[in-house]
């Protein structure tokens, strides 16, 4: 295989307590992040859906072990996730991970935030 066979995992996680209508919007700011980055990397980045549960790392996280292409995982947390949710899922990790801590908007509108924004960005 050649690096551009390869790709990283962009695995964002939440909490169920947030609502489908938060996580689509987690889903597309996810994607929209994998897109940018794959144009400017070697390797494919691929935006897997949002985790909200210990279950769903541990299982992404254990396809990302098994998956060949799969170069390693890179995980944001987009809204609140515990760290406690994460455990099981990076003692299980064999291929290298990057956390980033960032937050999806570049500027914060102090004049009318609200409990919206705060919700989705925290």
């Amino acid at each position: 295989m050649s690096i551009k066979d390869y790709e990283f995992w962009l695995v964002v996680g939440t909490q169920f307590l947030y609502g489908e209508e938060i996580f689509e919007t987690i889903n597309s700011h996810a994607q929209e992040i994998a897109d940018c980055w794959s144009d400017k990397l070697c390797c494919k980045v691929v935006a897997k859906l949002c985790v909200k549960t210990s279950k769903e790392i541990l299982d992404v996280m254990q396809g990302a072990n098994i998956d060949p292409k799969c170069a390693g995982v890179i995980t944001w947390m987009h809204t609140f996730s515990p760290s406690k949710m994460w455990i099981a899922g990076f003692n299980e990790l064999k291929k290298p991970f990057l956390h980033v801590n960032t937050q999806y908007n570049r500027d914060i509108p102090w004049q009318d935030i609200d409990m919206d924004f705060m919700n989705l960005n925290q």
